[in-house]
This record gives C-alpha cells, sequence and structure tokens, in this order.
C-alpha cells in the first residue's frame, strides 16, 4: 500500500506540473521562404528548452491581418505574440493595441540590430512596441544564362532598358515574358504600388498625411508604366491572379527572365533542382529606375508584439527573446536564407560562404524604403487595390486612377 501510495502522489506531482506549464497562442504569418518548416521547428526548440507550450497559427498574411484587426479591435485576449506589420505600425500605436516591451527586455537587448529595424516599431514615446522576426527585403533578381544566350551584356537599369531586353528575350523564344507581376486584388498589390512609385522616385503621402500622388509626375509615371508593361506583353498577363509566391514559381520555371521583387531566399531556392529549373542562372542586379542611377527596394520588415489583451505576457517575452535571438537568426538563415536583424551576420564567416551574394543584397539597402506610415493605412490598401486592379484591367487610365483614389480617400487628407 505504501508504495502504492507513492506511485499516486507521483501522479499527482506529475500531473501538477503538466497542468501548470504555461500555454501561449502565437499567430504570424508563414514566411515565403520557408518551404520546410524551419520557424515551426525553431518553436519547437523554444517549447523544449521553455517547458512553454505554444499554440502556433500560421496562414496567409492577408488571413492573419483580418483575425488580428478584428481581434485587437474588439480587445479580446485569444492571442499573446502577434504578427506586428510595419503597415500597421502608425494604426496600432495609435489605437495603443500593443505592449511596449522595454519593461520585459533585457538592457541592451537591441544593441547590434540593424538600427532602421529597431526605429520602424518604435514610438514616438521612445519605448519599443516589436522587434523584426523577418527582415523582408526585396531585391532585383535576373536570369544572367538568358541575357547571355541572347547577347545582352548586362542587366538592365532603367525600365525602359528592361522592356527593350525582354522583347529580345521574346523574339528569340529565349523567355515567355520579361516578368511577372503579384498583381492579385490583395495587400501585397499595394505593395507594388509603392515600389515602382519608389523606383520612379514618387511618394505617397508625406509626414503629415497629405496626398503626394494625386499630382506627383513620378508615381504617374510609375503607373503609366505598370500598365505599358501589361499591354505590350512584357508582363505575363495572368499577373492579375497571381500572388507572391505564383510569382516566385513563374521565375523559377524559367517562364520570365526577371523579378522586381524577390524575396532573399530565392537564391538559395534556384540552386534546389526539386524547386528550380534554373540552377545556376540567377544574378542579383540592382532594381531598374525611371532614368539611369535611380534604384528604390522595397523594404517590409515583419515584427513580432505582445497585444494589450494578452494574458501571458512574460511567456509572451520569453517567445519573442528566444525566437529573435543571435542563435535563432543565424539557425533560420542557415536553413532557408532569411535575412538576419543583427549586423554582425552580414560578416559572419559561415553565412558569408553560404550566402556570398549578400555583398550584391547590401548594395540595395541603402535605397530600400518602407511602406507609407499612415494610422489610416488599411483604407489606403481597400481603395488602393481596387482602383489599381481597374487601371490594370484597362477599365480606367492611370490619371484616372490616382485621381479616384485620392478622391475616395479624401476625408483622410492632412490626417497622419
Amino acid at each position: 500500500m505504501k508504495r502504492q501510495g507513492l506511485v499516486f502522489l507521483a501522479f499527482l506531482l506529475i500531473g501538477a506540473s503538466v497542468f501548470a506549464q504555461e500555454t501561449i497562442t502565437v499567430i504570424f504569418p508563414k514566411h515565403e521562404a520557408d518551404l520546410s518548416g524551419a520557424f515551426a521547428s525553431r518553436v519547437k526548440d523554444f517549447e523544449t528548452a521553455s517547458k512553454v507550450t505554444v499554440n502556433l497559427i500560421q496562414m496567409g498574411w492577408d488571413d492573419v491581418n483580418n483575425k488580428l484587426t478584428a481581434e485587437m479591435a474588439s480587445g479580446g485576449s485569444a492571442y499573446d505574440v502577434v504578427e506586428f506589420d510595419n503597415g500597421n505600425v502608425a494604426a496600432w500605436l495609435g489605437a495603443n493595441w500593443v505592449e511596449p516591451l522595454d519593461a520585459y527586455m533585457p538592457k541592451n537587448f537591441t544593441r547590434g540590430m540593424i538600427p532602421g529595424l529597431v526605429d520602424l516599431f518604435s514610438g514616438a514615446d521612445g519605448k519599443l512596441y516589436g522587434i523584426v522576426w523577418n527582415n523582408d527585403t526585396r531585391f532585383f533578381f535576373y536570369n544572367a544564362a538568358m541575357l547571355k544566350k541572347a547577347g545582352i551584356a548586362n542587366p538592365p537599369r532603367t525600365w525602359d532598358e528592361l522592356i527593350a531586353q525582354s522583347r529580345i528575350l521574346q523574339s528569340k523564344g529565349i523567355a515567355k515574358y520579361g516578368m511577372a507581376g503579384f498583381w492579385k486584388a490583395e495587400w501585397a498589390l499595394v505593395n507594388d504600388f509603392h515600389f515602382y512609385a519608389y523606383a520612379y522616385g514618387g511618394k505617397v503621402v508625406d509626414k503629415s498625411g497629405n496626398f503626394l500622388f494625386k499630382n506627383d509626375p513620378n508615381t504617374l509615371a510609375a503607373a503609366q508604366l505598370m500598365v505599358r508593361m501589361l499591354k505590350e506583353g512584357i508582363v505575363d498577363p495572368a499577373s492579375l491572379t497571381y500572388d507572391q509566391e505564383a510569382v516566385n514559381n513563374v521565375f523559377l520555371k524559367g517562364d520570365v527572365a526577371f523579378l522586381s521583387q524577390g524575396i532573399p531566399g530565392i537564391m538559395a531556392y534556384a540552386q534546389d533542382p526539386a524547386r528550380s529549373k534554373v540552377v545556376d542562372q540567377i544574378k542579383v542586379g540592382l532594381v531598374p529606375g525611371g532614368k539611369a542611377g535611380v534604384s528604390a527596394a522595397l523594404t517590409l520588415p515583419e515584427a513580432y508584439a505582445i497585444p494589450k489583451g494578452s494574458r501571458n505576457k512574460a511567456a509572451a517575452w520569453k517567445f519573442i527573446e528566444f525566437m529573435t535571438s543571435r542563435e535563432s537568426n543565424k539557425k533560420l538563415a542557415q536553413a532557408i536564407g532569411i535575412l538576419p536583424i543583427w549586423t554582425e551576420q552580414y560578416t559572419d564567416r559561415d553565412l558569408v560562404k553560404l550566402y556570398p551574394y549578400w555583398a550584391d543584397f547590401s548594395r540595395q539597402m541603402a535605397s530600400a524604403q518602407g511602406l507609407s506610415v499612415i494610422t489610416w493605412y488599411n483604407n489606403f490598401v481597400d481603395v488602393c487595390i481596387a482602383e489599381t486592379q481597374k487601371m490594370l484591367a484597362g477599365k480606367v487610365e492611370p490619371r484616372q486612377a490616382l485621381n479616384e483614389m485620392a478622391d475616395l480617400l479624401k476625408d483622410y487628407q492632412g490626417k497622419p
């Protein structure tokens, strides 16, 4: 009986420890390059190290954003760690939806991180509200083997050169199209709207929330370029139905010569015969500009944040700290080629050996720009998607599309 009693007591103690183990719910999109489940694997490592159970929710970016907008607006407590997108910084901080992390972070925790990524998710109060998990800067890739076969010596420096080179490649039967765009009716289309505007030296709004695109000749030229490339068959006409993953796949199949906004992991996937038909053919170049000497890439960093409604904030911070640590950053870079958030890792011997083309990435980093920082960004997205799709479908001219955007958003004029 005594032995049975001890066994029973041990069972109770084990059971109590299981029930006492913390559980957090984490929601963030699946990384575009994570075809092998590298992030989920790292989450398992966190569970083992911390004894915290993670209820992990991953789905498409738009679905995550829609869920979070509804949950955060209601003041709910369903999530402990959430996706905090750069496009939501102004709106979320203005609505007081996320917790400042300063009270949880060790002193000097962000020392050594890329300063711009820290600044982007900091508030006017000087506090930090998000730690970047996805340093999502986009780069221009081209099929060097195709260009060489066509007798083209160098990648395009301007969009006019890209159009001219595409015509040569198409006329010789080397490429079906010059490129493809992710112009499906979703958030990524608005990213592309920013991208082309920046490549022409345009802007969307100023810091006070005043519209610049309505009368900006550079943004108009960018919109006209998008329409022109589609009309002239430079861009795959199926682009109106393509998301980012589809565009990556078209490029890796060798159907197009150029990828205007590729994730950093594209180079790694291009070398994988299981995923790519363009092994040893891809190189990195600067984004073409509206004129020679102009270039601008789009950076779309995504952070982890703790919502105000979380009931497990301390455990949520443990997760963020683990997943954004130097160790995690390096492991994920080695596994799927993500860009680190720690500056030292760009000269890390192991990573430089694995990714020598990071030197080419660094040339573009200086001209990288983020999305418009406005509290009404969600409203802008809805209008921009609708009007840009109408423009690309040939229902309205580019100038009319920009005017319509401004008219539909006139109530937000001058609001930061």
